[in-house]
């Protein structure tokens, strides 16, 4: 009988250390399996949304771009010569213009500089000839720009099927084209040569007149965009007879709609996605959206010069805020004037429908009955924009097609 009870004291002991390992077992394989688990999510994280980025290895813009930039004082640069004080420039685009269009400017008088009051250039694609062809129709007729000396062009890329743009060209010859494939992530690329371009081709040349173009304005738009053209001219005008404005002030005019403190997206799908080892930085500096901006050309003269010493950025709105910071040149925001990125909803007197009234509460709707009209409103393309053209100023236009 003892020994009975001696086994059957050393079976439950065996028995209770069996379930302790196992317990113990099973507490370890929870545990590992959690801890894999929370290394696929946190890999996750950081592949979807560069959570490691915003931790641990973001630098200080504030504190850590300006010691790696090119400053350049603007009030110490001789244009003519600006290696005098800058040195070597170390980031020139080696791309050229396939079509130059170098008379544009001066009516193919090279004698006469600096012609047109405000240049236009459309940032486009050569596929896109839709979007052109329903521009030079609606906000950019022909006799509206003669009559108030505006000139306009298109500024198109290569195209990786050979389409060729030469008929175009002359016949409407309004195309500047460079050799550089259109592409999103190219348009720092076509901004450069937009900087060059007008430098080269229309600016004044005379150093005895460095204060003609304190008063000349280029606007740089996409080709996805509505433009009032009588707006824009009514506020340039107030520019332009606005007294308070000092030569530096009217020098380094550049207006659109600003942002501020931005932060750089690390997330792997975004669109607008960028490295920690392309931009280590936290924040971007102030920035206009490329989409429809305005300056005066003596300051894309100095953009352009700039654009030899600061490297070429993913994107070109915030390429041109990086050469603004370069030489301390403040935006000035105007972000009504200058309709936001996202696509606009244009709103007009006799739309009173709810299905009007629910789109535009879901769109940046845009009153043109406002005494401030915006400049620029972002989403019409093509057809669309004939058609909102049609329905503002009840036409019957239709899409032409280039013989």
């Amino acid at each position: 009988m003892q020994y009975l009870s001696i086994i059957l004291r050393q079976s439950m002991a065996r028995l209770t250390i069996q379930r302790w390992f196992f317990r113990s077992y099973r507490f370890h394989c929870t545990t590992f399996i959690k801890c894999i688990l929370c290394l696929i999510i946190l890999y996750l994280l950081n592949v979807t949304f560069g959570v490691q980025y915003y931790i641990w290895t973001e630098r200080s813009f504030e504190n850590e771009y300006h010691l790696r930039m090119t400053h350049i004082d603007i009030t110490k640069l001789d244009e003519e010569n600006p290696e005098n004080v800058l040195g070597v420039p170390k980031y020139i685009v080696s791309n050229t213009f396939i079509i130059n269009n170098e008379y544009l400017c001066n009516n193919g008088d090279s004698e006469t500089v600096n012609n047109p009051h405000l240049l236009i250039l459309v940032k486009s694609a050569v596929e896109n000839w839709t979007a052109r062809q329903a521009i030079r129709m609606t906000w950019a007729k022909k006799e509206f720009l003669e009559k108030n000396n505006i000139k306009l062009a298109f500024v198109l890329g290569a195209n990786e099927q050979n389409f060729s743009v030469e008929k175009e060209s002359q016949y409407y010859k309004d195309i500047i084209q460079i050799d550089k494939v259109d592409f999103y992530y190219h348009n720092s690329y076509k901004m450069a040569m937009m900087l060059r371009w007008i430098s080269q081709y229309c600016s004044s040349k005379s150093r005895d007149l460095p204060y003609n173009d304190l008063r000349k304005y280029v606007l740089f738009v996409d080709d996805d965009y509505f433009i009032d053209l009588t707006s824009l001219l009514i506020y340039i005008n107030k520019i332009d007879e606005d007294p308070h404005m000092t030569s530096y002030e009217r020098q380094t005019f550049l207006t659109g709609y600003v942002y501020q403190g931005s932060r750089p997206r690390r997330f792997l799908n975004d669109r607008w996605y960028i490295s920690i080892n392309d931009y280590p930085y936290d924040h971007y500096p102030p920035y206009v959206t490329a989409g429809c901006f305005l300056m005066t050309r003596s300051n894309a003269r100095l953009f352009n010069i700039a654009s030899k010493y600061t490297p070429l950025f993913r994107f070109d709105d915030i390429y041109m805020g990086l050469l603004a910071y370069s030489m301390s040149i403040k935006l000035i925001p105007n972000n009504d004037l200058f309709s936001s990125y996202g696509s606009s909803s244009i709103l007009l007197t006799n739309q009173t429908g709810i299905l009007s009234r629910l789109k535009s509460f879901f769109t940046n709707s845009i009153n043109l009955n406002s005494t401030n009209k915006p400049i620029c409103i972002h989403g019409y393309r093509g057809k669309e924009l004939i058609q909102i053209w049609n329905d503002i100023y009840q036409t019957n236009l239709t899409l032409s097609v280039i013989n």
